[in-house]
């Protein structure tokens, strides 16, 4: 019904975001119509995700759940003054994160003191290992594609 024209997890994932900012109660949408979306949401995300991972290299494979991603989104869609950009499978958050610092953390979030941003990555691999590189955010955009959000500030009640 709203996404039923993806056809990979990062069309998917854009979709997603585009219609919570339409349909989350808190922005005028109703909770039924959120609901849909997410069940719809977790359904495709699996069949996306197997897809994927058939295809994919066993080292790369996504373990990603689609509850993650989406409980990470509706955070972030509260945060005023806060650049939100994807890239891959990874989070990114700048502009004024202080007043978010203890909710960044509890999202799981972690800060990097060289690119002055708070990140976010599915941490289990099915190796063990930890994958570090020491990547500018223009290396990173340019192996993982990169989408830039902000959250729309939210109307006062009267």
């Amino acid at each position: 019904m709203y996404l039923d024209k993806c056809r990979t997890i990062e069309e998917l994932k854009k979709a997603y975001r585009a219609f919570t900012k339409k349909l989350h109660p808190d922005c005028g949408g109703t909770k039924e119509e959120m609901q849909t979306l997410n069940e719809e949401y977790d359904k495709l995300f699996k069949v996306l995700q197997n897809r994927h991972n058939a295809e994919a290299d066993e080292a790369h494979q996504n373990t990603e759940t689609p509850e993650e991603f989406r409980d990470i989104i509706e955070k972030l869609l509260h945060f005023e003054g806060v650049e939100v950009e994807l890239c891959g499978s990874w989070i990114w958050c700048r502009g004024n994160t202080f007043p978010y610092k203890n909710e960044l953390k509890e999202a799981g979030f972690q800060w990097s003191s060289s690119k002055k941003s708070w990140y976010w990555f599915h941490r289990e691999k099915e190796d063990g290992k930890k994958h570090r590189g020491h990547y500018t955010m223009e290396k990173i955009r340019e192996l993982h594609g990169s989408q830039i959000f902000i959250a729309e500030p939210q109307p006062m009640l009267a």
